[in-house]
Order: C-alpha cells, then structure tokens, then sequence
C-alpha cells in the first residue's frame, strides 16, 4: 500500500468524523418532532460517511445571506460551469482574494491586525471567511450545529439589498438593468420559498430561515484553507495545524473554524464538494428548481459572448483562469 492508500485506509477506519471520539447524540435532541430537518442531517451523515477517507468536514451556518451565496452559485454556473444544483457558493470575487489569499495570511492578518479591530468582524476577514463548526454534533463553543440549523445564523448588520445590488455590478451586470434584476431575482425567491425579508421581500411560511452548508475540504487543502479558532476568531493553538487536529480520531463536538472560502478552491470539485441544507421544507425542496431558473434569469444578461468574458476576467481579477 502507497502511503497516500494507508492515510485513506486510517481515515476511513476512524470513521465519519461528527461520530468520532466517542460523539455523544445528545444535541440532536432539538430536532426532535422535526423530521425535516432530522432526514437532513441523516443525508449529511451518510455524505460524511461516503467521504472521510480524503476529506475534512466543515459545517457552516447561515440565513438571511442566503440569497446572495445562491446568487453566487447562479453566476459561478454561467460563467464558470460551478455545479450549482448541489450547493450554492459562499464568496465569488476572486479578486478579494489578491491581499489574503489563505488561511496561513489570514492567521498572520488577525494576529498583527484584525486581533484589536473588529476581530472576525472586520470587512477584511469577512470578505474572504466564513465561520465553520466541526461535526454535526457539535456542542459549542457558542454554537450548537443543530440548534444553529433552526433559526440559522446572520449578522445583523448589513443592508442585505445594497449587498445584492453591489454583487450584480461587480458581476457586470450593465448599471441600468442591476435594479430590475434585483427585483426580479428576490420575486423568483419569494415563488421558491427562500426567505428574503431582509431584502425587501417575503419571508419563508415556515419562519425557518436557516441553513447549513457542508464543505468537505481534501486533507492535503485543510491547512490552506482553514485554521483552528475559538469564538470571534483567534486561533486556537491547541488544535494547530488544523490538519492534524481534523486528521485524529479525537470527538470534535468542540471547537471552531475559519475558513477561506476562496472560489478558485470552491468552484473546482477536486478541492472542494458542498452539499446544503435548508431549515424550511418548502425551499429545500425546490432549491435544485430555483437554482436552474435563476441561472436562466442572469445567463439571459451574463450569457452575451462579449460581457461573459468580460465579466469572467473581472470577478477573477483580470485574468481568465487557464481552465476557462
């Protein structure tokens, strides 16, 4: 056996990580009585299981920015043939990305920066991060997976349609059609159930507006793309590197992440596989549906030969990937 085969074959004797160490089920007692939500965490479960050997597991909550990850996704899928159907695209602008472009700089720009001003929350960080726990399991620090699942997870303070309009320019969405594009896009949401309350829009009939995304990482990406965190995002030197940590057969019902969601990684399913959930029955069902009609909506904008390319070398900074 290669070393590489007998890595895997360790892997997948420890298991589906949210099970490992010992995990107890006890937080999965909140969604008792939902059996939505349990068949969801079910089909993680079974993903995990499918995956462990050369994959880390990373589960990231979320709710009112729903709207603009799908609108990632959507515009990923146009110009970048990113499977949307399986799961929408957290960060997009690959041109954020030129000043931190990993989890070792982002590390770096914490401890001499970010550490007195803002922490996690400082538009630097936000831009190129996301949140993460590390089993379904999870008990915290701060947040619990199952119960986050419910409600979902959102900061409150953003102007979420100034968000979307921004996007729809930077993606190069002509100027004079960004506004009715917007409007037409947050219609197609309230038709699909997606909660769009903070945009102006419907909230889901459920009042469920979370989800949760599953980000499996390959092991030989995790240090680059993710370090280990405690609460507001300082490292958490104990579980450093972040490989080694998710690598054990320790339980890791307890502890955080951070990770760089960079989309060269995440729109290319040998990095990065992403499968969602979401809290409302209504929209979780018709998500795959939704998704095709709004890569219609922006393919009959962003499909024109000359603005597609154009728009591709923009979100990429310049210059079009070498796949392209």
């Amino acid at each position: 056996l290669s070393t590489v085969s007998a890595d895997i074959k360790q892997q997948l004797e420890y298991g589906p990580q949210s099970k490992r160490g010992g995990a107890s089920d006890h937080p999965f007692r909140v969604l008792q009585g939902n059996d939505h939500a349990r068949g969801c965490f079910r089909v993680f479960e079974q993903n995990e299981a499918k995956l462990c050997g050369e994959w880390a597991v990373f589960y990231h909550s979320y709710s009112f920015a729903a709207l603009i990850y799908e609108v990632q996704a959507a515009v990923g899928s146009v110009l970048f043939r990113f499977r949307s159907q399986y799961a929408p695209l957290p960060r997009l602008l690959v041109k954020d990305f030129q000043q931190i472009p990993d989890a070792p700089e982002l590390v770096r720009r914490f401890q001499t920066e970010f550490a007195t001003s803002k922490r996690d929350h400082h538009p630097s960080f936000r831009r190129v991060a996301v949140s993460a726990m590390c089993s379904l399991s999870s008990t915290g620090p701060e947040a619990c997976t199952a119960m986050v699942f419910i409600a979902g997870y959102s900061c409150k303070d953003l102007s979420f349609r100034s968000v979307l309009e921004n996007l729809l320019e930077s993606c190069y969405v002509p100027r004079s059609k960004v506004k009715g594009l917007a409007e037409k896009i947050i219609a197609l949401s309230e038709k699909h159930g997606l909660d769009v309350s903070q945009f102006g829009g419907r909230p889901c009939e459920s009042g469920k507006a979370g989800h949760l995304l599953q980000i499996f990482i390959r092991r030989p990406l995790v240090d680059r793309l993710s370090y280990a965190a405690m609460p507001y995002g300082p490292i958490d030197d104990a579980r450093m590197p972040i490989s080694q940590w998710m690598n054990s057969n320790q339980s890791f019902q307890v502890g955080q992440a951070r990770v760089v969601a960079h989309p060269k990684y995440f729109m290319r399913a040998d990095s990065i596989r992403m499968y969602v959930a979401s809290a409302d029955p209504t929209f979780h069902s018709n998500r795959k549906e939704f998704q095709k009609e709004l890569v219609g909506l922006l393919s009959l904008i962003l499909g024109e030969p000359e603005l597609r390319q154009k728009a591709a070398s923009g979100i990429y900074g310049g210059v079009l990937p070498s796949w392209w």
